[in-house]
């Protein structure tokens, strides 16, 4: 990593931003003007953090991360800062993205779009050698590469065969922590996974090459070890500009106004049936879903006839189940249209009852809607054009809105990185026994850019779903607020609640995971009895002088805990991982944010505790821990006597129970015993 404190200039030349800000700013998806500004300034901060391309080698390696929301605009901080890249001396941009093809065709096409002025390459322009070599003598250039082991592999020999090592580089690994990463890292052996090897030789290969990963879920990243070439030196957060939609307006209003509970049954009857013809009726939060979709789509569709809209359907990983349901929602709008042609039916009346009901719903939330009656004669008109389609790894279909009415039914496919465009309406129901906080966030298809269509947006959800999903945005918040206020930090806490676990397990060294447990106390192993130690004694001791030592708890705060804290030095000598004040400070902090300032405070003195205590094994006798309540931050400091050295004080710090819910606030620490030690570094 270069010089936090280094400052470069730039920009040295302006052509390749001029173009891609002029590019990203005008067309039908223009970016507004104040957008495009915070753009380049995060494209700015990227070279600034960067190595400096035209200065040779750089001492340490170049590395760091973008972190954004879901479906925020990433995508155009990468294309401003590969833009940027070019016009400050780096002679190659090379983007790494999904080998899922729809993703790696919307990359492809989107830097080809915005990067006018240089040559974006794709990932079969390095089979002829003779013509990747011109490439190389006329940079810079972009090349994009899906990542696939044998895609990767083959790039790689290409810039070998080159002699291109002397390029500066800027590799931009798009969805960092999805493939990228060793997934034997919890084995118990020296061999890595493929991608993460050819990864790695490419980073290994340009002398000169800044490394940023990219991602809106970047918990598997932060859990690997401080000194593992993984983990970001460096963190970019990014901002979405105006009119997104996410956490907040799902899960952060206590109204609930854009959600609809489904039952969790539903969910297990459409993923357990595997008949190829279904025979059974469309379930009703499905067939409510559906309906939402048709009465919110045809209402905007009234008020702009060029408009058209989309219906996601995300319940299963499993084909059979996607063909099912596509199947199924067929035959529901066959049906659909032979009961609008029939008027007069009780079928038909019934519908209405329905579509009101629907239409009642949308209007709690979208002023203006045109009168039902008018909806319902153009849902007769354009359902006969609608477009059921089955979007997974069997099919090449792509997310294109080709009808007034486009129902997607897929897996992974609909997942990480697939943009939508007017997503009205979502039915999810993905739900595994351990669900991976990174991976279900992923599946937010319903954040965007979708303001003005939010009165007419709803997420169908089982209410277990909705709670993981509430959880998972307390966490993003948490981490993000963290990252914000310590961008250069070595280490970041993450809050993850139960059920929930943070990331899959196979990308992390189980040896390197440590926690803190809701309702669980930690305690340093031994405080430090020296003479300098004498100096924070008496702080302490004239900071606690008005509490006696058979007082109740005091309500006290957090940053008052941690001014204690700081004034209770440890025994060096004594190892441990869990009392660490960085990290300590970082979990209270985070405690603050989630959960309030409130801490209380227990003061006891006199205390003759044995020396070299496991860390866990707390300071206290009898029932003293329920001295204080659980639902806040609690330091229990007892003041030590002479008998085993100089007078001190030795804490003991219990973490608040969760409301409702139990949570950890997990990190990694360094196993590399030669690592340079940087504890004193936040």
């Amino acid at each position: 990593m270069t010089d936090p404190e280094k400052q470069r200039s730039i920009i040295r030349d302006e052509a390749h931003t001029n173009e891609v800000i002029n590019v990203l700013g005008t067309g039908p998806k223009a970016i507004a003007a104040a957008s495009l500004v915070t753009l380049v300034e995060k494209a700015a901060q990227i070279l600034e953090k960067s190595v400096d391309p035209i200065a040779g080698p750089p001492e340490q390696p170049s590395d760091g991360l973008l972190y954004g929301l879901i479906q925020s605009g990433k995508t155009s901080v990468i294309q401003v800062a590969s833009a940027m890249s070019a016009d400050n001396g780096f002679q190659c941009i090379i983007i790494l993205t999904s080998d899922i093809d729809l993703l790696y065709e919307q990359t492809v096409g989107r830097m080809r779009n915005a990067l006018q002025g240089l040559k974006v390459i794709g990932k079969d322009d390095w089979r002829d050698a003779n013509r990747f070599q011109r490439y190389m003598r006329n940079p810079p250039l972009v090349i994009v590469c899906s990542k696939n082991s044998s895609k990767l592999g083959s790039l790689l020999d290409a810039f070998q065969r080159a002699g291109a090592r002397g390029l500066s580089a800027l590799i931009v690994d798009d969805e960092a922590d999805q493939a990228s990463l060793n997934t034997n890292a919890s084995r118990d052996t020296d061999h890595v996974s493929r991608i993460n090897e050819v990864i790695s030789a490419l980073r290994a290969f340009f002398r000169v090459n800044t490394y940023l990963q990219v991602t809106a879920t970047p918990q598997a990243l932060f859990l690997q070890d401080p000194s593992h070439p993984y983990r970001p030196s460096f963190t970019i957060l990014t901002e979405p500009g105006h009119g997104y939609v996410g956490g907040t307006e799902f899960f952060g209003d206590p109204e609930r106004r854009l959600l609809k509970t489904v039952e969790i049954e539903e969910i297990e009857q459409l993923r357990t049936s595997h008949q190829p013809s279904p025979t059974s009726d469309v379930p009703k939060g499905l067939r409510q879903a559906l309906l939402t979709f048709l009465v919110g789509a045809t209402a905007r569709r009234i008020e702009d006839g060029t408009k058209r809209y989309a219906f996601l359907c995300h319940v299963s990983l499993n084909r059979v189940h996607h063909e099912y349901l596509v199947n199924l929602i067929e035959r529901f709008k066959e049906d659909l249209k032979l009961i609008l042609d029939t008027p007069g039916t009780k079928q038909y009346d019934l519908l209405i009852r329905e579509l009101q009901e629907a239409y009642d719903d949308l209007a709690n939330t979208q002023v203006g809607l045109p009168p039902l009656d008018q909806i319902v004669n153009k849902i007769k008109f354009y359902l006969p054009g609608a477009n059921v389609k089955l979007i997974n790894a069997t099919t090449s279909d792509e997310i294109m809105l080709d009808a007034v009415y486009n129902i997607f039914v897929g897996g992974n496919k609909l997942g990480r990185g697939v943009t939508i465009d007017n997503l009205l309406v979502s039915y999810y129901g993905r739900n595994p026994k351990k669900p991976n906080a990174d991976t279900v966030l992923q599946h937010a298809r319903m954040y965007g850019y979708r303001l003005n269509d939010l009165g007419v947006t709803r997420l169908f959800l089982p209410l277990r779903l909705e709670e993981n999903f509430r959880l998972i945005h307390e966490m993003e918040k948490a981490l993000r607020d963290l990252v914000s206020k310590y961008p250069e930090g070595k280490f970041e806490i993450l809050y993850i609640s139960s059920p929930l676990q943070a990331t899959r397990r196979n990308v992390l060294d189980p040896n390197s995971i440590v926690a803190y447990v809701a309702g669980k106390s930690i305690n340093p192993s031994y405080p430090l009895r020296s003479s300098e130690a004498a100096i924070s004694t008496a702080s302490i001791d004239e900071k606690l002088k008005h509490i006696g030592d058979d007082a109740q708890y005091q309500t006290s705060t957090v940053d008052e805990i941690l001014t204690l804290l700081d004034c209770c030095p440890v025994d060096p000598t004594q190892p441990g991982t869990l009392w660490a004040m960085k990290n300590i400070r970082t979990a209270l902090e985070t405690v603050k944010k989630l959960m309030g300032e409130k801490a209380y405070l227990v003061v006891r003195r006199k205390r003759e505790i044995a020396p070299g205590r496991e860390e866990t094994a707390g300071i206290l006798s009898g029932g003293e821990i329920g001295l204080a309540p659980s639902d806040a931050p609690t330091l229990f400091l007892y003041r030590q006597t002479s008998k085993h050295g100089t007078e001190v004080w030795w804490p003991q710090l219990r973490f608040p129970e969760g409301e409702n819910k139990n949570y950890v606030l997990s990190f990694s620490i360094d196993t590399d015993p030669e690592a340079v030690d940087d504890s004193d570094e936040v």
